[in-house]
């Protein structure tokens, strides 16, 4: 204190300057990650292009399996990787195979095989204390590190998706419909034992409520004589994907962990976490609790009566009852599971990509694929090997433009083999860039071949290279394209409509009008987005066009749609009545969320 006092005050001042400065610079550094990636509507294109600045580099899926996790071989690969236009990476661990690894899954596992968890084995103590100092050492080179959850996120591998399902709040939770129907001919009495969890039995047609039959344990009906009927007898079983706190637990047992861990490694060193073939199960029959008060809060009217139009076509109704549903159901799981995680990465500035199952050629994926690919930072889809992707980048690519998200994210080229030439890659990168990716990962960076053996989905395309050399260069023209094609608003004349509403309403419908659409449109060199049933509705029509998300669609495209939301229906009808251009092609809309077929409305 003493010595405080002998300094002057321009000593004082200095010291007090120093220590701001240090303080700022701090407070600059602990946010490099922030952001990171994410494009500007009013960039200066020019000397962006000339030097992208950091998150438009490649972001490599780097395997850690083959062999033993050394941190001076992974300083090493971290040093001449951070000489190439790489700017993160996100950590994968590959899966056993259920014909050859037998013993080891006997128990069960996820989805296409269980985890071959490397060494330290993925989530050990160990493995956490090498993860949080690799973190420090990419913070050091300015790379973000996150992970890719595909095998570690599948249910029934072991780790956090499970162990959300042993939560005792998500035991027993009633999240799936089990609906069971019996063909009755009339004049006869009809007995049925209720089953456990019972929520109704409803008879079609007529709609009549069956409960007020049922004493004790009995259903009894007199069925009357003037016809056959179907009676549905529904019930509940156990599913915790719509549970309230589904998306709040998941992210405490999973991302948290990570922040928790990577401690003061988070600002500089984390980013770049990757859903990978989502092992979220929500169907048709997806079920909550509070459903039916949730349905009735939305919609106006009781659904449990009307529930059995989700199995069987119950009349004239059952579009509308089934777009209806899917359209709470998918509130429902936006708001309890997505959304939660979407917000945990986008409140710190990351980078979050996605190639989910079906990747955008199913439309019903995920009960709405648009929907439920739309929260991520950076929704995005797989390319393979030597084939094309382009319809789902494009996909990917539309729900970026109409959701405004930041990126679209490519996972390239996996499975064509070692024989990878930089000019079949420049043409396979140039296709999908035109498709509207502008986030590259190399799906292939290898931490051990394993004396030459060990690969996954081959190949590696980085250092292992003898054209690595060149390959640095090609890097950098990705990253200037990354960088260029993703600053500014997408703007094209064209919407054509992703049909999510006529599967849910017809299962049985023909996508492939669709796509066959798109690819024409493709093949003629005219730019288009797929939209979906959201992004029409809230758009607002102005000077004959479509403006949605900074969009304006002057041409609006019904490739077979045989059901709209009735809101979407008006919306095209507005549209068409300003001057706007409006193409059905094959069958033109013949139901509704209004009451469904044969309605005079929609038919005039």
């Amino acid at each position: 204190m003493g010595r405080w006092k002998r300094m002057g005050i321009f000593d004082k001042k200095r010291i007090i300057v120093v220590c701001f400065f240090v303080f700022f610079c701090q407070m600059i550094f602990s946010q490099s990650q922030k952001f990171r990636g994410y494009p500007q509507k009013d960039a200066d294109i020019l000397s962006g292009f000339s030097c992208p600045p950091k998150g438009y580099g490649n972001v490599p899926f780097y395997w850690w399996n083959g062999d033993s996790l050394n941190r001076e071989r992974m300083k090493e690969q971290l040093e001449i990787l951070s000489e190439s236009a790489t700017d993160g990476f996100a950590v994968s661990y590959i899966h056993l195979d259920p014909k050859v690894d037998v013993e080891n899954m006997k128990d069960g596992y996820g989805l296409f095989g269980k985890t071959e968890s490397g060494r330290p084995k993925i989530f050990s103590e160990d493995w956490w204390n090498t993860w949080s100092w690799f973190a420090k050492e990419c913070a050091s080179k300015n790379i973000g590190l996150g992970l890719d959850d595909y095998t570690v996120g599948w249910i029934g591998n072991g780790y956090y998706s499970d162990e959300l399902q042993e939560m005792a709040k998500f035991r027993g939770y009633q999240g799936e419909l089990n609906i069971q129907s019996v063909t009755v001919k009339g004049g006869t009495t009809f007995t049925y034992d209720i089953p456990d969890k019972f929520l109704t039995a409803v008879v079609w047609p007529g709609k009549t409520d069956l409960t007020k039959y049922i004493s004790g344990d009995k259903l009894l009906w007199e069925v009357p004589c003037d016809n056959s009927y179907k009676v549905y007898i529904i019930s509940t079983k156990e599913n915790h994907l719509l549970h309230p706190d589904i998306g709040k637990e998941y992210v405490r047992v999973y991302f948290d962990r990570f922040e928790r861990r990577m401690s003061d490694a988070v600002p500089d060193g984390m980013n770049y976490f990757f859903q990978d073939e989502l092992s979220y199960h929500i169907k048709m029959g997806s079920w909550a609790e509070d459903f039916r008060d949730e349905f009735e809060k939305r919609k106006g009217y009781d659904i449990t009566l009307y529930l059995p139009a989700l199995k069987e076509f119950i009349g004239d109704i059952t579009p509308k009852i089934r777009l209806d549903y899917c359209d709470v159901l998918m509130d429902l799981a936006e708001e309890r599971y997505f959304r939660p995680i979407y917000d945990w990465h986008v409140s710190r500035g990351l980078i979050y990509g996605s190639d989910n199952l079906r990747r955008g050629k199913d439309p019903l994926a995920y009960v709405d694929y648009f929907r439920a690919n739309s929260w991520y930072t950076a929704p995005g889809n797989d390319a393979p090997s030597t084939g094309s992707s382009f319809l789902q980048t494009k996909v990917s690519s539309s729900i970026t433009h109409l959701y405004e998200r930041q990126r679209t994210w490519l996972e390239a080229f996996h499975s064509m083999g070692w024989g990878s030439s930089a000019s079949w890659l420049t043409k396979q990168m140039d296709h999908h860039f035109m498709a509207g990716g502008n986030l590259v990962c190399m799906h292939g960076l290898y931490y051990s071949t394993h004396g030459g053996w060990w690969e996954w989905a081959p190949p590696c395309f980085h250092f292992r290279m003898p054209y690595w050399p060149h390959m640095k260069r090609w890097l950098e023209y990705t990253e200037r394209l990354s960088y260029l094609m993703s600053q500014g608003t997408h703007v094209c004349d064209i919407a054509l409509m992703y049909p999510t509403e006529s599967l849910q309403a017809y299962p049985e419908a023909n996508t492939k009008i669709t796509f066959d659409q798109a690819m024409k449109l493709s093949n003629a060199g005219l730019d288009y987005d797929f939209m979906d049933y959201r992004s029409l509705q809230k758009a607002k029509v102005a000077d004959g066009c479509l403006h949605v998300a900074g969009e304006k669609y002057k041409i609006l495209i019904l490739a077979n749609m045989k059901a709209l939301h009735y809101a979407s229906m008006e919306k095209v009808l507005e549209f068409y009545r300003a001057g706007g251009i409006v193409i059905a092609t094959v069958e033109l809309p013949k139901a509704s969320t209004r009451i469904g077929e044969n309605d005079p409305v929609m038919d005039a």
